[in-house]
């Protein structure tokens, strides 16, 4: 009895523990260390120069061996002849996904191989494990509840193993010229993982940017040497959401002047040079902040890393491919040689006007290669008339490293002397240094020009189109326009034409303002107003059709206000989730303690909601409005045509009325006297209705007659309905959308939607199949316009 009294106050106990980290984690309020990790840089670097290693994306894969292979096979070499201080690896290490590439979910054997990859990496490269960082991204957390033994970064990453469990990791390493070099990784994943394609964006708290804030300022109480700050992260700014309180990464950054955020996880879609210069005004400090961000490619495809170095505090980089083997049979990349000039910088990625150049500045130039080189120049080149012509040449002398001793290859230093008074210049794009060397087998290899400025005069990058699109602005703040704008522009195609035609009806105007629609434009003038007033009267005629109208006013109330569809976002093992435009809600954890969260996944599900609602639902009503306009086209044509050839007036270009002619020598075209009086006007119109009738029952017109009729008298061209087949085309179009959606929303999340969310899944080609049936007869109806 006693036992059992005891072991309910410590279930009652373990309950209470629970249910208080439970919420503790769902909040994201987490703990950090305090402690600060400094170490010396590598003693064959010159004092005041460092270097460090950047990966990302590297998307370990158990159905794309090749990738590990290559890895395991090409990098340790590669950093055994850089040597940095420091290797970072910013997130996405595994793929997570399933062999047809439709899933995601974590898979333990590529976490395994992730770690046994990076320990031969560290062996063969001679690098302790101790430098070399991981952070998560996207992949790394799909399908990751709390509390689950999915979290596998835990157990397999570098950091894991060394444990360095918290969000926000930091390293300082001390130059030997007394410059401490700050080093932060920022790990903002998801903290409730789920499945993609809902899980695109960095979510970073209040919590862990202040503790970023609180390691970026642990030196700034030491003013006895100067601190260069670099943050490495997943997400680039454009895809990271700010904290619950509105607070942003950006203004930490640029409260501390950080040299540069580095990321990943854009791969190179958009482009290898996609880099943004952050320029915030800080009103509580009275000043303006400034750093740079540099996304770089990824491993995954391109087999790429980046180098930056810091030369006296000064950053800058250079991206590297590995060179893929000949033999492909063989996975071994090749390092091509690497020359980063570290001095004078690059103007157009340094931070503005922050590097002017002092007499006594020399050249300086890191090279990495097999073998030190034959020789190695500097040149200056003048691209004043937009094409770089070569000033000058200058022969560079290599620095000899503290251990005088580069036989098993690495870096190289260079330096040369030069006067740079003379190639002082406002322009800061006129002058470009480009560095070229002679290797041992008789190959050249040159550099990318860089421009540079003496006066310390920045110059300007310019995205391309495709890069500002994903990198010019936040995401975050454009996705509620570009949602809600939709919404409200749909909901206006529906509602405004409904009240219109009331109004119209009350007024006795109706009738009117639909005949303007068919008659010619008199002037230019009106002609312009046609072409806002026709597209209004196809929407129109979506309202006249009420059955049509409400049941697309019902689906998207269904859509703005009711979950799209069910799915399991998260584990197999755990509760479906569901999907609105409010976010997913789901039950993050197992844990009776733990409710179910709603409103996750906001932005991230703008790669769901936006298709949708852009290429699928705003299509659909503007082509069932076609299909109703389209017939009433063709009722309205019919109607006017004999009133017209009575009256003479012309309803071009729809309309074209003139008696008829013959060619007297042509006697198949001439009209018997009963052919000819059944094109009288007063027959005109029992005919053309005949033959419309007969077509909307799928009966194809074969009569002479009435070919002859339509040859002479240009009259029902609309009626042989060629535009509705035009039509048709469009609704497969959008039906094939619709269902490529949601077939990779089943593949992503099971194929529950189809039973819990039938709305989702068969409005949409129902609404098509029904909009067709309805609009496939000809109503007869009165030359004023109603119907008999």
């Amino acid at each position: 009895m006693e036992y059992n009294v005891m072991f309910k106050i410590w279930g009652i106990f373990f309950l209470y523990v629970l249910s208080t980290q439970a919420t503790a984690l769902t909040k994201l309020e987490i703990g950090f260390n305090e402690g600060k990790t400094i170490r010396k840089a590598h003693d064959d670097a010159p004092a005041n120069l460092l270097w460090v290693v950047q990966m990302s994306d590297i998307h370990i894969s158990k159905w794309t061996p090749e990738r590990g292979k290559a890895l395991r096979k090409s990098l340790g070499h590669a950093l055994k002849l850089i040597k940095p201080s420091l290797v970072w690896v910013t997130g996405d290490l595994t793929d997570a996904k399933n062999k047809d590439r439709t899933a995601t979910r974590q898979d333990e054997a590529e976490w395994i191989e992730y770690w046994d990859s990076f320990q031969q990496i560290a062996d063969d490269s001679g690098l302790p494990i101790e430098f070399f960082f991981d952070m998560r991204g996207n992949h790394d957390k799909y399908g990751v509840p709390l509390f689950s033994p999915l979290e596998y970064f835990s157990k397999y990453s570098i950091s894991g193993h060394l444990n360095r469990h918290n969000l926000v990791q930091n390293i300082t390493i001390l130059g030997g010229d007394g410059r401490k070099h700050l080093f932060v990784g920022m790990d903002d994943a998801m903290h409730i993982g789920l499945r993609g394609p809902s899980n695109l964006f960095g979510h970073p708290t209040d919590a862990s940017l202040t503790e970023l804030d609180h390691q970026l300022s642990q030196w700034d109480h030491d003013t006895s040497h100067p601190v260069t700050k670099i943050v490495f992260g997943h997400f680039p700014m454009s895809f990271t959401t700010s904290t619950e309180t509105g607070k942003r990464p950006e203004e930490i950054f640029a409260k501390h002047n950080i040299s540069a955020y580095v990321c990943g996880h854009l791969h190179t879609v958009f482009g290898r040079h996609l880099y943004k210069h952050h320029k915030l005004l800080l009103p509580e400090y009275n000043r303006v902040g400034q750093f740079w961000e540099w996304e770089m490619g990824d491993w995954r495809v391109s087999r790429m890393m980046r180098i930056m170095a810091t030369d006296n505090g000064h950053t800058s980089f250079v991206d590297v491919e590995l060179i893929p083997p000949k033999d492909k049979s063989d996975q071994k990349f090749v390092m091509p040689t690497i020359i980063l000039p570290t001095f004078p910088l690059n103007s157009v990625t340094m931070l503005q006007d922050s590097t002017k150049i002092l007499p006594s500045d020399p050249i300086k130039v890191l090279v990495f290669s097999e073998t030190p080189p034959v020789w190695v120049k500097a040149r200056i080149l003048d691209g004043k008339s937009r094409t770089l012509n070569v000033v000058e040449e200058i022969s560079m002398q290599l620095v000899e490293n503290k251990s005088g001793d580069n036989s098993d290859g690495g870096p190289y230093y260079y330096q040369a002397a030069w006067d740079s008074a003379k190639y002082a210049d406002n322009y800061a794009s006129r002058y470009w240094l480009e560095i070229i060397l002679e290797e041992v087998n008789g190959g050249i290899t040159i550099s990318e020009p860089r421009p540079f400025s003496v006066n310390g005069h920045s110059g300007h990058f310019r995205l391309t189109w495709l890069g500002y699109l994903v990198m010019g602005f936040r995401w975050e703040t454009l996705y509620p326009f570009l949602l809600w704008g939709i919404v409200g522009f749909i909901l206006s195609l529906l509602v405004i034409p409904m009240v219109f035609k009331f109004q119209l009806e009350n007024r006795g105007l109706h009738e009117e303002w639909i005949m303007s629609v068919f008659r010619p434009a008199p002037d230019f003038r009106t002609s312009i107003f046609k072409v806002v007033k026709v597209p209004f009267w196809v929407v129109l005629e979506n309202a006249r059709n009420m059955y049509i109208w409400a049941l697309l006013l019902v689906y998207v109330m269904y859509l703005v206000f009711l979950p799209w569809f069910s799915g399991r976002v998260l584990a197999d093992d755990f509760p479906i989730g569901h999907l609105s435009l409010w976010g997913w809600s789901v039950k993050p954890s197992n844990s009776t303690s733990v409710n179910q969260i709603s409103g996750l996944g906001v932005p991230d599900i703008m790669g769901i909601v936006l298709p949708y609602l852009y290429a699928v639902l705003f299509p659909l009503i503007l082509m069932l409005s076609a299909l109703s306009a389209e017939r009433a086209a063709c009722e309205y044509h019919i109607a006017m045509a004999g009133r017209c050839s009575q009256s003479g007036c012309n309803l071009s270009p729809w309309v074209s009325v003139s008696p008829p002619t013959y060619e007297t020598d042509d006697v198949d075209a001439r009209l018997s006297e009963e052919e000819t009086a059944s094109v009288l006007p007063s027959n005109l119109e029992a005919v053309s209705k005949r033959r419309c009738e007969s077509q909307s029952e799928g009966e194809l017109e074969t009569l002479l007659l009435d070919r002859k009729i339509e040859q002479q008298n240009g009259y029902c061209s609309l009626c042989n309905r060629c535009v509705r087949k035009g039509l048709f085309v469009g609704c497969l179009a959008i039906t094939f959308l619709h269902w490529r959606l949601l077939s990779s929303l089943l593949s992503a999340y099971g194929s529950t939607a189809l039973v819990t969310t039938p709305l989702f899944a068969w409005t949409v080609p129902a609404l098509i199949v029904f909009s067709i049936i309805q609009t496939s007869p000809i109503r007869p109806i009165s030359v004023a316009g109603h119907e008999n």
